[in-house]
């Protein structure tokens, strides 16, 4: 079962916590908002963040957003989702309206076939303006960051949800989900969220 806003408001691994843009992203050491916006603006902003399902990516470009507005970008945000396989209708239209300091953001490139793929970068060659796509693979953009999602920060994060809240969850039980399902972290919380409940509820 994943985790559902309405079934438990104080399970604190339910979909209203844990959603990106609830927590923030946790920068590995080396890297952060400004940094991943100072290689955006060497490589003429545009570049990829790569990274395996459920690692995080949506979660650093919800972090990374204000530092982005700050530099001076228009961001153009576009989730895309499973099967979608062409350009969203409203993307086109807009993007009559897109200019040089315009930065088109694509979440989720991988769902596009190439012609679409095509087409986006044509739309920006044409304004001028800057892109950031998220893909699970390279797709010939400049990587800015590969994501992974080190046992610590995961269980950092668990650490943190579970502040001010019964503890039902041990740092085993993290570890044991981790063997599991690997950096998915938005898997792994949903793994959590039963057993929280199963806990609560036993």
């Amino acid at each position: 079962m994943h985790p559902r806003t309405s079934s438990s408001a104080t399970n604190p691994f339910s979909t209203s916590r844990v959603r990106p843009g609830r927590l923030a992203y946790r920068f590995p050491a080396g890297l952060s908002a400004e940094e991943l916006t100072a290689r955006l603006a060497r490589h003429a902003w545009r570049g990829q963040i790569i990274g395996p399902h459920g690692a995080g990516k949506t979660t650093l470009l919800h972090t990374w957003l204000p530092t982005l507005c700050a530099a001076g970008r228009r961001v153009s945000w576009w989730t895309l989702h499973a099967g979608q396989r062409q350009l969203p209708r409203d993307l086109v239209t807009q993007a009559a309206g897109w200019e040089p300091a315009t930065l088109v953001v694509v979440d989720g490139y991988e769902q596009l076939r190439w012609l679409d793929r095509w087409r986006l970068a044509w739309l920006c060659r044409r304004a001028r303006c800057g892109l950031v796509i998220t893909a699970h693979r390279p797709a010939g953009w400049p990587t800015l960051a590969e994501l992974s999602t080190p046992a610590e920060t995961v269980q950092g994060l668990v650490a943190e949800l579970l502040a001010g809240v019964p503890h039902q969850i041990t740092s085993a039980d993290v570890s044991a989900q981790l063997a599991v399902h690997g950096s998915d972290v938005r898997e792994l919380f949903f793994a959590l969220y039963d057993l929280y409940e199963q806990r609560r509820c036993g």
